[in-house]
């Protein structure tokens, strides 16, 4: 090595590479770790310092990747009883309700369905107060001026307070 290479910007990489030969006494291909010969004549690779850690890095996020996606707690009787608290509450309307699946989660429960094929709600339920609440979605046929969609709008708002409050106390306060 002359003092152009020395001073050239690979110059610590190629002294990790001198320091491996002098060490080793085998060859060092940067990309794949040191290459060696069994008695069979096959190549197998020792993986580097380098390589085993970012191996691992790699293997880390992925578990920690995992980790983050929660696990719906939900039981089975969960999405009955609330199906059916929900239909007690428009006992003496005329609505059909076509629910989504319940969710329910360490820090989040969500919920909704479409009644009548024109209004969607969905309640959420969160341990901050600011980001639970229900939410409305109106579909082409639905009506402003129809009395009986304020009606049900305004039972769908009524009954978020019981669902918030049942949930809230009893899975996000545990």
């Amino acid at each position: 090595m002359d003092n152009k290479n020395l001073n050239s910007k690979s110059t610590p990489n190629q002294m990790r590479v001198l320091i491996k030969r002098m060490r080793t006494g085998n060859y060092v291909n940067e990309s794949r770790g040191t290459i060696k010969n069994d008695s069979k004549g096959t190549t197998k690779h020792e993986l580097s310092m380098r390589d085993m850690l970012k191996i691992t890095r790699n293997l880390n996020e992925q578990v920690e990747g995992e980790e983050d996606k929660s696990v719906n707690r939900k039981t089975v009787y969960d999405q009955n009883e609330e199906e059916e608290k929900f239909r007690q509450f428009f006992n003496d309307m005329n609505v059909n309700v076509k629910f989504v699946e319940l969710e329910i989660y360490d820090n989040l429960v969500f919920w909704g369905g479409t009644i009548n094929g024109v209004i969607q709600f969905v309640y959420k339920v969160t341990p901050d107060e600011n980001t639970s609440g229900v939410e409305f979605n109106y579909l082409e046929d639905f009506s402003p001026d129809n009395p009986e969609n304020e009606e049900i709008i305004g039972r769908v708002e009524s009954y978020f307070n019981t669902f918030y409050k049942y949930w809230r106390n009893n899975i996000l306060e545990k």
